[in-house]
């Protein structure tokens, strides 16, 4: 079976309904962009039109748990997308981690260096009207992201030591 590259109305159609349904914020756009990238990297990973939804789903899963309060829980996004089952989201997630080596942190510089990258990219054509109208552009929260990363970082250390 051939699976065309998604189109970019693809992909924006399926991360604003995961944005709406889970009430995601905007800043998990951001943790999730350095996540994905980060295991493309670290797993030599392309994304592929068999494994972008997986993949964009997993990555704001873990920036959810990362970067909000109250996070989402797996059953959520198994909900929000039925397709992918509850035990499916769970070994995805397991899956991510293991390829990340469980590295979660996000430095106050990285999150800026991807911050102001989007930011420049939305000054080209719809994309800025796009994104800003699926969620609420705010200025970068550079210190709380780089204090919660750093909090989780150490809670995973403490209970694998």
């Amino acid at each position: 079976v051939d699976y065309p590259a998604p189109t970019a109305e693809e992909i924006y159609n399926f991360a604003r309904h995961l944005f709406t349904k889970a009430q995601l914020s905007a800043e998990c756009s951001i943790v999730c962009l350095v996540y994905v990238e980060r295991l493309m990297e670290v797993a030599g990973l392309l994304l592929l039109g068999t494994n972008w939804r997986p993949i964009l789903l997993c990555g704001m899963l873990m920036a959810s748990k990362v970067w909000q309060d109250l996070s989402s829980w797996n059953v959520e996004f198994s909900t929000v997308y039925p397709q992918y089952s509850l035990a499916s989201v769970n070994r995805l997630e397991r899956a991510f981690l293991q390829t990340l080596r469980w590295d979660l942190y996000i430095s106050g510089s990285v999150y800026a260096k991807y911050y102001f990258a989007l930011r420049s990219m939305s000054e080209k054509k719809n994309f800025r009207r796009r994104y800003i109208s699926m969620m609420a552009v705010q200025p970068p929260n550079v210190r709380r992201i780089s204090n919660k990363s750093r909090s989780l970082k150490k809670q995973l250390y403490s209970k694998s030591l």
